[in-house]
């Protein structure tokens, strides 16, 4: 009885998909896993972005928290290169409250120390376009003689 059934649907021309509708499924699957590679790609530039930024994100809070530690503060700017890939610059530089001398206040509260503005700023390239982070803070460091 079913191969009865199978003649006549050859018979009648709708025994199976047409040409037509193969190449249409075809172009949809195509569609679909062109977008889905590209999700993935697009997700993993982002992580890449990120790993570069978390990257610098350490280079120049390790550089803010050596500064002062291993000699005193002095004014001036150091710079140098990290992973040959990240540049970073140090700037060290006094620092005046202007707010609190409007007061009336001044330092003699504090002779043997002064207060510091500490800058990190580290620089790299993302293929064809500069990055750039900096990180500031204060610290207080030896007057200067």
């Amino acid at each position: 009885m079913a191969s009865v059934r199978a003649r006549r649907a050859v018979a009648n021309g709708s025994a199976g998909f047409s040409l037509i509708e193969v190449l249409v499924a075809l172009a949809i699957l195509g569609l679909a896993l062109g977008a889905v590679a590209a999700v993935f790609g697009n997700g993993l530039l982002a992580d890449r972005a990120v790993g570069d930024v978390d990257t610098a994100l350490a280079v120049a809070q390790q550089r803010l928290e050596a500064a002062g530690v291993t000699e005193p503060l002095r004014t001036g700017n150091s710079e140098g290169v990290f992973a040959g890939r990240y540049q970073w610059r140090l700037a060290v530089a006094p620092y005046d409250d202007k707010d609190r001398r409007r007061g009336g206040a001044d330092d003699s509260d504090l002779p043997n120390l002064r207060l510091f503005r500490i800058e990190a700023i580290v620089a790299w390239r993302d293929g064809v376009r500069a990055r750039q982070i900096a990180l500031a803070t204060l610290r207080l460091g030896p007057a200067p003689p």
